[in-house]
């Protein structure tokens, strides 16, 4: 399989664009608006250029994700991190989305077989044929994404429909690069000394992005400044692509091995 990065082309087993189109209809479930756009934007824009159909379930409306309490105070955040959700899926290109409305931070109490439910009769009523949400691990830590694995897993076992499904990774080689020197300002990956790291043998989809890609991925981070304005002003547009170009998904039943 190939994978972009400018000219370049691989063999590595994880690909690229192939990989992606053979996932076939997908379905990202994440738990707070962003997740997709900072995971796995560009593998759904590229997706949804190659006319495959992406949905995007989320869990909660980020209530507790402020930031920045003179500019987007808590009274407002849910409603402003919808609106900026809407305005990063159509940069990526994705048109069909899905809130489940729990309360964020409170995902792991809530009730699984219900949420569980919820996403299973997603995946059968529009014929998913691969689900990407976060590993076991949750890739910062964070109980409501760690939840999304185990609804996820629920859904799926309940489900008539068996479709495939893919954890999110962090790309080694960003993370050395780029994300690495960033955290330490930032603290993306607040619940984990750093995320656990995925060279690209060991990936199932291992997409360095074209510039498209990567266009839409910064534009969709652009229009949620409520989250990802720290990120882009220590990451300038020059660094983008190096921060945040490459994408990976591990296969779920490997995973789990």
């Amino acid at each position: 399989m190939v994978y972009n990065k400018g000219m370049k082309t691989s063999q590595h087993k994880g690909g690229g664009v192939d990989a992606i189109r053979q996932m076939g209809a997908i379905l990202f479930v994440g738990a707070h608006p962003d997740d997709e756009t900072f995971c796995c934007g560009g593998i759904l824009a590229v997706a949804a250029r190659n006319g495959q159909r992406v949905i995007c379930v989320t869990a909660t409306h980020g209530e507790k994700g402020v930031q920045d309490e003179t500019r987007w105070p808590a009274s407002d955040i849910a409603a402003i991190r919808e609106r900026e959700l809407g305005a990063a899926l159509v940069e990526l290109g994705v048109a069909e989305h899905r809130w489940l409305s729990y309360k964020d931070g409170e995902c792991a109490q809530a009730g699984e077989d219900d949420a569980a439910h919820a996403i299973a009769a997603i995946i059968e009523h529009n014929h998913v044929d691969s689900v990407v949400t976060f590993g076991p691990d949750g890739l910062t830590g964070h109980s409501d994404h760690r939840a999304m694995s185990r609804w996820v897993d629920g859904a799926v076992h309940i489900s008539t429909r068996k479709p495939h499904v893919f954890h999110i990774a962090q790309p080694r080689e960003t993370y050395e690069q780029a994300l690495k020197a960033a955290d330490k300002t930032l603290n993306m990956f607040f619940n984990v000394k750093r995320p656990q790291l995925v060279e690209a043998p060991h990936a199932a989809v291992y997409l360095h992005l074209d510039s498209d890609a990567v266009v839409r991925k910064y534009l969709a981070f652009k229009v949620m400044p409520s989250q990802m304005e720290r990120i882009l002003a220590v990451i300038p547009p020059e660094q983008f692509g190096t921060a945040f170009g490459v994408e990976a998904l591990v296969d779920a039943t490997g995973e789990r091995t």
